[in-house]
């Protein structure tokens, strides 16, 4: 029996082998082993022939075909690729499969990014376009032609001190301290803007731009805490359009007795905006409501044939009474007309006028048309004005902080103009106006005085004015309300982000 070089895999005797397959297998062993040892050869001479120090020279018998064999010359391999990041891209971490690893994308090399932004300049005196560009850096080249081109579209205007410039800058990559002016843009009113923009062959180009402006009406909601008219500028109304509703409510609404705290109010106000959506006025006052507990208060503005315009009640009669109710926009009645035990001397003593609790700074108004009689400083009065109004009646106010503008003696004013503001001064325990009114040189209670009646529209006036105020008080109720169109404006996608401030120097 012929025995394998190894035991079978089993208890199973393997069948012989034929003959000549043994034949095969003596005869072929000298090649194969030739083989091998010209392979090992080989890669011995490699290894020697690129210097590597870590490979020790090993001699191997060697067949005598192979011993005696002509030297084959190699050529020189190529040196590997360097590896990079890019190398890697596509290659999952943690992963052992090949298959999991995606071959890396072959990208052509990227262009240099170009940061674009908004500068705000603003013009200081002795400032000109050119010294601001230079501040920033702008290259001598580009500034001179920028400020060429906008003195040209200018035409001999100036520029006002404190007006505002508009750049949008591009900062290159190949010369990131030398920004690029893209555009450049004065706009000294709201509907007429002078631009300068750059061209693709890096000149600049100057236009003139004249935006049509239109009225839009809008109107505004709110609640009253604390002052009326602080209240309306909180909720989005302009304050003169606030003072203007206020004096004319001040004829017939009792601010002390009739307006609480949380009381709604709406007013509607006519806008002129820019084709572009910028506003050039913020608003006039066209009508108001003020919600009372038993009652509502409203105000149209109409300007009938041959008259003056005003505000007048829906039933067509003029809110202008010869008198004010109350001359403030006050929050409350601290303390009445009569005796009283005074807060500071500690006894009892004659109020010779009604105080009004208001915050610090509120406009007080007179109460009609006069003359001012005193202005200054007046004992326990503080700060106090007089008006006489006729030769029978005047007014007194006092515990001012400050006087308005121009209020001195001698000088006339006119009913609801701001004669001065909510104070502390004199004998006062916090801010508030002592209001007093006087018949025949003497003090009687302000609140309880009559006043004459109001004028009143008739005819083609009062048919016109009927269609007008039906109008008005459908748009108090159903026009846009000015916070949701400033919510829109703000929420577009081309909006400009928020401007840097910064001053020439």
């Amino acid at each position: 029996m012929v025995m394998t070089d190894s035991p079978p895999p089993s208890d199973r005797l393997e069948p012989p082998k034929p003959a000549n397959q043994k034949l095969v297998l003596t005869l072929f062993r000298p090649v194969l082993f030739a083989f091998a040892a010209v392979g090992v050869a080989i890669g011995l001479l490699v290894a020697l022939h690129r210097g590597d120090p870590g490979v020790a020279t090993v001699l191997l018998p060697q067949p005598a075909e192979v011993v005696n064999a002509t030297p084959v010359p190699l050529a020189e391999p190529e040196p590997a690729p360097q590896i990079t990041a890019r190398d890697f891209q596509g290659f999952q971490p943690g992963g052992t499969d090949p298959s999991s690893m995606s071959l890396p994308v072959q990208q052509a090399d990227a262009e240099p990014v170009s940061d674009r932004y908004e500068l705000t300049l603003r013009l200081e005196k002795d400032d000109t376009i050119e010294k601001m560009l230079a501040d920033i850096d702008v290259p001598e080249a580009d500034r001179k032609q920028i400020d060429e081109k906008l003195q040209a579209i200018l035409k001999k205007r100036k520029i006002a001190v404190g007006e505002t410039i508009t750049l949008q800058v591009q900062t290159v990559a190949e010369q990131p301290d030398a920004p690029r002016v893209l555009s450049l843009s004065v706009r000294p009113q709201p509907e007429r803007e002078f631009l300068i923009t750059r061209k693709d062959d890096g000149s600049y180009a100057g236009e003139e731009k004249v935006y049509k402006v239109t009225p839009r009406i809008v109107r505004v909601e709110g609640s009253r805490h604390g002052s009326l008219q602080q209240s309306g500028v909180a909720a989005g109304a302009p304050s003169p359009a606030m003072l203007e509703f206020i004096r004319a409510l001040s004829y017939d609404v009792d601010f002390q007795r009739e307006l609480k705290e949380g009381m709604k109010f709406t007013v509607l106000l006519e806008q002129l905006v820019t084709s572009d959506g910028k506003v050039t006025h913020p608003g006039r006052l066209l009508a108001g409501e003020l919600f009372l507990t038993k009652r509502i208060a409203t105000v149209i503005r109409y300007r009938p044939a041959g008259g003056a315009e005003g505000f007048w009640t829906p039933q067509g009669e003029s809110v202008i009474r010869s008198f004010l109710r109350t001359p403030m926009d006050a929050s409350r009645v601290t303390s009445g007309f009569g005796m009283r035990d005074h807060p500071i001397l500690g006894y009892s003593a004659m109020h010779t006028g009604a105080d009004f609790g208001a915050q610090m700074g509120t406009p007080i108004l007179a109460a009609g048309n006069g003359k001012v009689v005193m202005a200054g400083f007046n004992g326990g009065y503080g700060l106090y004005v007089k008006l006489q109004h006729t030769a029978d009646i005047g007014t007194g106010y006092g515990h001012m902080s400050r006087l308005g503008p121009g209020i001195k003696p001698g000088v006339s004013v006119r009913q609801g103009q701001v004669i001065g503001f909510v104070g502390a001064t004199g004998m006062a325990t916090g801010p508030h106006l002592h209001y007093e009114f006087y018949r025949a040189g003497h003090p009687v209670n302000p609140l309880a005085q009559k006043f004459a009646m109001r004028a009143a529209m008739s005819g083609k006036d009062l048919v016109a004015f009927k269609a007008m105020s039906q109008r008005y008080q459908g748009q108090l109720k159903n026009a846009p309300q000015i916070s949701a169109i400033t919510a829109a404006d703000s929420k577009k996608p081309d909006a400009p982000p928020t401007p840097q401030v910064a001053t020439g120097r």
